[in-house]
């Protein structure tokens, strides 16, 4: 009973601090590329017939998953032969992403009040790309949009001012807006994972008339292969660490759930060695998962020993894409298995 609630305890504390790193769900973006007028009005009359440039500066807040505020301001030129033309727009939207994804396509809309020369008129901006995550926390993906500025009706005024442009988005943030859905799974996890190492009743002792037989040990090739038919509910150790799609870098989370781990094995001076074991979701070849396992488990290894852990007491075993604890294949499940997790293989005898 006292190892299930210290069990309990530690994933409380490391869910608690896993909210307390997690970062706020804001993200800041840019936007660069080339433009071209397509109303008549502005290609003949006033001489847009060229290419320009356009721009954007804005800042997101993820309010749930795959609905993004924007708000930030556009900007742009088109070359006449005489004369520049220029737009300012300070503009607010609205962002349609699909969720948790290190590929993310997204659709957007923004309206704003757009000042060109001594004019000021609305202008309304439609605008879809794709983000690829190229680190946890930076994204890059081609970018494809149509803006129209409203012109007012009346003698010697121009039509409505329509151009579509294309470019690149460059985003700095969070790679997760989900973030807390995550800590979510994982606070069922823990609690799930501490469910399983309640201990087992004490066997009743042998009857006095065979207590003096010897019992053989079973060899250690009889241990593997009942380990592999009848795997035990006490093998993994405290909560595992999770890591985002083919990553091996540590997040907020799982650091939370490294400092329980590192105060445990300083406390309990029993458990002689653990063996740290690393696993991938179903996604990509057998040789790539393996390895990636590998680089999780080794990263976990690297910090544990970094806060005091002796490194004999810690094991590599590398399983790739093996044992999943959820077998869908939706991205809330495929996290669940991209994971490491601890296993006590040494301890000295009479230790819980």
């Amino acid at each position: 009973m006292t190892g299930l609630v210290l069990e309990a305890l530690a994933g409380l504390s490391a869910h608690v601090h896993a909210q307390a790193a997690a970062p706020l769900p804001l993200r800041a973006r840019t936007t660069l590329g080339a433009a071209a007028m397509v109303s008549d009005s502005q290609r003949g009359w006033l001489g847009y017939d060229a290419l320009g440039g356009v721009g954007t500066l804005e800042l997101g807040y993820a309010l749930i998953p795959g609905l993004e505020l924007r708000a930030g301001a556009a900007f742009g030129g088109f070359p006449a032969e005489d004369h520049t033309g220029g737009l300012l727009q300070p503009q607010l939207g609205a962002a349609l992403l699909w969720p948790d994804q290190s590929t993310r396509p997204w659709l957007q809309l923004d309206a704003g009040l757009g000042f060109t020369g001594n004019l000021l008129r609305p202008v309304l901006r439609v605008s879809a790309g794709v983000d690829f995550q190229i680190t946890s926390h930076l994204s890059l993906g081609p970018v494809l949009g149509y803006s129209q500025l409203f012109q007012h009706n009346g003698p010697g005024a121009s039509t409505d001012a329509r151009f579509v442009w294309f470019g690149f988005a460059l985003g700095l943030g969070p790679s997760r807006p989900a973030a807390q859905r995550v800590h979510v799974l994982e606070r069922e996890n823990v609690i799930t994972r501490v469910q399983t190492v309640r201990r087992e009743p004490e066997p009743e002792p042998p009857p006095p008339s065979a207590a003096h037989e010897p019992v053989a040990e079973p060899s250690p090739e009889l241990r593997a292969l009942l380990e592999t038919a009848l795997p035990s509910q006490r093998q993994e150790w405290l909560a595992p660490v999770l890591f985002t799609l083919s990553s091996a870098e540590l997040q907020p989370q799982g650091v939370a759930m490294l400092h329980e781990v590192a105060r445990e094995l300083s406390r309990r001076t029993d458990i002689r060695a653990v063996e740290i074991r690393g696993y991938a979701d179903a996604r990509g070849d057998s040789e790539h998962n393996l390895q990636l396992s590998e680089r999780r488990a080794n990263a976990v290894r690297s910090w544990l020993i970094a806060h005091g852990i002796a490194p004999e007491r810690l094991r590599v075993a590398p399983h790739g894409a093996a044992d999943f604890v959820e077998p869908g294949t939706s991205e809330p499940e495929h996290a669940q298995n991209r994971r490491v997790v601890f296993r006590v293989v040494d301890a000295k005898e009479g230790s819980p």
